[in-house]
């Protein structure tokens, strides 16, 4: 037997974060493959129950460090229904912007490092250019450019700064350009089609079987997007269509990911429209006192003291930027959850990859791994 198991990590370049890889090889093809995670696992769900709903927002945004505000919206609204706290609108139209202007830098990010898994480097360069404009724009109303903690039970922190919407609108005029010679940089080159197509397939009945969602499954042609088929937020009242491709290849999630920008400028254009003519607050106003505070009450004894506030259960479901991720609060009339659970769209993404990897060859895992879009920290948590 000529049959080996090899790893790929957990330091590797292929890894894009702290996972490791178990490969076995007869030869060059891969006949066998294990994923271990867990590197990076520190205790995100746990934390969050010694923390004031508003702290653990800061967890939220170190969950999925290109993903920042999509998961702080994922959380804040699971505690919002175990609160019962009412978001006004203006701050809902907001987040929708936010989530959308996430989406981008994201897949940007993703472009960026993908292609260098494939041999293209210029790419890479102007992928962190742009990338840039669009955490400017973060910077900008949050002081952040990776780590935000923006978003607020009831709400948001604060508004939009003067000048932002038409200062936005250039950036989206730029990065539709950008679109385009991303397309021609990738599809108009050999090197990047060869190593690509026909790579990586993973059908849409596997796919469903295994819980695969995000550009992974509408790369197998299945329109299947939270943001229509369960609205959340403002998304019922914008326009946008599902971006799917039918290869179930490297290239349809490539495609698939390149439309998904172009429906979220198309999101934002709408939002930025809507923001300039309905002015309004931002935060609610009828939030419970302790809401935010820095420390818990505690008796005598050191013991949290138990208010009688409102018990509740909530549960989120959102689309972000590698699939559908979910969250689970309880609310025991605390200051604190009492429980949080999340779902990373990343862990069953990574847990199918016997179905698209085996029968590859060594040299493919770079750009099949690539195509997943991995964060390992939503991952582990």
């Amino acid at each position: 037997m000529s049959e080996m198991w090899i790893n790929m990590g957990p330091q590797h370049p292929m890894t894009h974060g702290l996972w490791n890889l178990r490969v076995k090889i007869d030869g060059e093809l891969i006949v066998d493959v294990d994923p271990e995670m867990g590197y990076l696992h520190r205790g995100i769900e746990k934390i969050s129950e010694d923390r004031h709903y508003n702290e653990v927002i800061t967890l939220m945004d170190r969950t999925c460090y290109v993903a920042g505000l999509a998961w702080e919206h994922l959380y804040i609204i699971a505690s919002e229904q175990a609160l019962g706290v009412e978001t006004p609108e203006r701050a809902q139209y907001i987040r929708v912007m936010t989530d959308e202007f996430q989406r981008i830098a994201s897949h940007i990010m993703w472009y960026a490092a993908f292609v260098q898994d494939v041999g293209l480097m210029s790419p890479f360069l102007y992928g962190m250019r742009d990338r840039d404009l669009v955490l400017d724009l973060f910077q900008s109303f949050t002081g952040g450019r990776l780590t935000y903690e923006y978003n607020r039970v009831g709400g948001v922190r604060n508004d939009m700064p003067p000048g932002f919407t038409d200062r936005s609108r250039k950036v989206l005029d730029w990065l539709m350009d950008r679109f385009v010679e991303y397309d021609h940089l990738c599809l108009g080159s050999e090197i990047f089609r060869r190593r690509c197509d026909q790579l990586g397939v993973l059908r849409a009945p596997d796919a469903i079987a295994l819980g695969v969602t995000g550009p992974m499954l509408r790369g197998a042609g299945v329109p299947r997007d939270l943001r229509k088929d369960r609205p959340y937020a403002v998304y019922d009242r914008v326009e946008f269509d599902i971006a799917t491709a039918e290869a179930a290849d490297v290239t349809s999630r490539y495609l698939v990911r390149m439309e998904e920008m172009r429906q979220s400028v198309r999101i934002i254009r709408q939002v930025l429209d809507w923001l300039d003519h309905h002015p309004g607050p931002v935060l609610a106003e009828k939030l419970p006192k302790w809401l935010g505070a820095p420390y818990a009450p505690v008796g005598r004894e050191g013991y949290l003291l138990r208010r009688n506030y409102p018990k509740g259960v909530g549960f989120s479901s959102v689309e972000e930027p590698h699939g559908e991720a979910q969250a689970y609060v309880v609310n025991e009339g605390t200051e604190h959850p009492y429980r949080v659970k999340f779902r990373s769209p990343v862990f069953a993404n990574i847990a199918a990859c016997k179905k698209y990897m085996i029968g590859y060859r060594v040299a493919d895992i770079p750009p099949i791994m690539g195509s997943v879009d991995i964060c390992v920290g939503e991952v582990d948590r």
